[in-house]
């Protein structure tokens, strides 16, 4: 007699492979979501290491965690910079200098190594000065925006050549820490210092790229980075950061 055998073609040796597959997959896939909080913002620092960093030509000892912060030296000139690339998103951080008339900046749509010739990144800079500095016809001491290097930008509201000048000071002083918001979408780029927005500008390019923060010769320290990533605008090739 000839037994015939069912047609168990989803058997239990057949699914393992498959199931473990799926179980990864779906673990990855929610341990991803699991970091968004309410607001949708995901921690661009996780106050341990610069895992998701990139130092560019600065040297080892240039930016360090210290009990939970991100430190730097200020020396040299030079970037820490997001492995990934941007396009619109909402940026909060905060910032402050460790010493009077300290100097930085945080880059906006960056390129990925140094300007020919230069320390800096090419970028739309938003400009970490302390207040001890005063304002001058040419810059003022916070929240100046302006492109470098090779981008460009219509700026908002007072302003002097591609440069946006706050409407107000609201930065404190060293060594107390400040708030920056900073939201770009579709190449316009709005900052809010402290709670209120002061500065901006539109036209932007690039308006996709990387973010980095900047070392200029002063210690300054960085904090509670987080990002909220916005739909793409579908933005063409010459405006991506290469």
């Amino acid at each position: 007699m000839i037994r015939l055998r069912p047609r168990n073609f989803l058997s239990i040796k057949f699914l393992s492979p498959f199931i473990a597959a799926v179980t990864v997959f779906l673990g990855n896939f929610e341990s991803v979501f699991a970091q968004k909080d309410k607001d949708g913002f995901v921690d661009l620092f996780n106050g341990k290491n610069l895992s998701g960093w990139y130092n560019v030509n600065g040297a080892p000892e240039t930016w360090t965690v210290k009990e939970g912060v991100i430190h730097c030296t200020g020396k040299p000139i030079c970037a820490l910079r997001t492995e990934k690339q941007y396009e619109n998103f909402v940026l909060e951080l905060e910032w402050r200098h460790l010493k009077s008339k300290g100097n930085a900046g945080v880059f906006i749509w960056s390129s990925e190594v140094a300007a020919r010739g230069q320390p800096f990144l090419r970028a739309i800079e938003v400009q970490v000065l302390e207040n001890a500095y005063g304002n001058t016809e040419t810059h003022t001491t916070h929240g100046d925006i302006f492109p470098i290097h090779g981008s460009t930008m219509k700026p908002h509201g007072k302003h002097r050549g591609q440069r946006s000048f706050p409407s107000e000071n609201r930065a404190k002083s060293s060594p107390e820490w400040n708030h920056y918001r900073v939201e770009c979408n579709d190449g316009v780029l709005r900052l809010q210092v402290n709670g209120k927005e002061v500065s901006g500008g539109s036209d932007c390019n690039w308006r996709k790229g990387y973010l980095a923060l900047e070392s200029e010769g002063s210690p300054v320290e960085f904090r509670n980075l987080r990002i909220k990533e916005l739909p793409s605008t579908e933005v063409i090739k010459e405006m991506i950061a290469p």
